[in-house]
């Protein structure tokens, strides 16, 4: 993305001379105004498909080795048995348990 494309524009408050443009941003300071409308664009995403989730189960602590990727995927594939529609998100910051418990590879 360049910045023309960006909806992030740069704002001179000091500069009030409607002949004068504003100064381009140096790469950095794109870079990161860019990585902000994306994190922002992710977040808007997420909350649009947190909207069409009916219901949400959280398997959390604060102690590894629990059995929480196990718990989680046993819930999800007893509610799946039932009929109901099920995901798992594993945010797992160690590794990605979940994908290994059902036999996905890739």
């Amino acid at each position: 993305m360049v910045m023309s494309d960006s909806p992030v524009s740069m704002h001179n408050p000091g500069n009030d001379a409607l002949s004068e443009a504003p100064a381009a941003p140096d790469a950095a300071a794109q870079k990161q105004m860019e990585q902000a409308y994306a994190q922002m664009k992710r977040k808007m995403a997420m909350a649009e498909i947190g909207k069409n989730i009916k219901h949400k189960i959280m398997v959390l602590s604060g102690k590894g080795g629990v059995g929480k990727s196990t718990v989680s995927t046993g819930l999800a594939l007893a509610l799946a048995q039932q009929g109901h529609k099920v995901g798992i998100l594993d945010i797992d910051i160690t590794g990605p348990n979940v994908p290994k418990m059902m036999g996905l590879d890739g």
